[in-house]
C-alpha cells in the first residue's frame, strides 16, 4: 500500500502509519515561510512584528516536530528476532515488544477508529498507533478496508508465522 510505505523483505516488514501528516506539515511550513518573508516588508510596530514572528516560529517548530516525530515514524516487524521496533530515522530505533506480547487494539476516540499495538498483559496501558484515524465517510471507510486487508493481514502473517 503506497500510503503506508509498506516494505516486505527478508523476513522483515516495515511501514509508516502516519503519512497523512504531509499536508499539515506543508501548511505550517508554508505559513512560517510566508510570515518570515512578508512580515519584515511590512511597516509594523515592533511589538506587533515580534508577535507575528512568534506565530511564524511556532508554526515552523510544529512543522519540524511533526516531520521528525510523526511523518517518518516506521514500525519494523522482524521475524528473525521476533521483535517489533519503532524507528525514527536519524534519531533512534527502539525495541517495543516481542511478537508474543503483541495485541492489536481497535480504539474509538471522538467517533474515529484507529488501530494500535499494545501489550497483551496490559492492553489499555501504553499503546502505539499504527494507523491514522478513520472516519465514517465513504473515503475513510475505503482507506480503512485497504489498511485492514493489506497492512493488518501482513502484521498477522508475520507475527503468527513460525521461524
Amino acid at each position: 500500500m503506497n500510503g503506508y510505505n509498506l516494505k516486505l523483505e527478508n523476513g522483515r516488514m516495515s511501514f509508516q502509519p502516519e503519512r497523512d501528516y504531509k499536508s499539515k506539515i506543508l501548511f505550517f511550513a508554508l505559513l512560517a515561510a510566508g510570515i518570515f518573508v512578508v512580515t519584515p516588508m511590512l511597516h509594523l510596530y515592533r511589538d506587533i512584528q515580534w508577535c507575528v514572528m512568534a506565530v511564524g516560529l511556532v508554526s515552523a517548530f510544529t512543522a519540524l516536530y511533526d516531520f521528525i516525530f510523526h511523518f517518518n515514524v516506521t514500525y519494523i516487524f522482524d521475524q528473525y528476532t521476533r521483535q517489533v521496533y519503532k524507528k525514527i530515522p536519524g534519531l533512534f530505533t527502539r525495541k517495543i515488544m516481542p511478537f508474543e506480547d503483541v495485541f492489536i487494539l481497535h480504539i474509538q476516540e471522538d467517533g474515529l477508529l484507529h488501530y494500535a499495538l499494545s501489550h497483551k498483559q496490559n492492553k489499555y496501558g501504553k499503546s502505539f498507533a499504527i494507523s491514522q484515524p478513520f472516519g465514517t465517510n465513504r473515503k475513510s471507510q475505503i482507506r480503512q478496508e485497504g489498511f485492514e486487508t493489506e497492512i493488518l493481514t501482513e502484521i498477522e502473517k508475520i507475527i503468527h508465522h513460525s521461524v
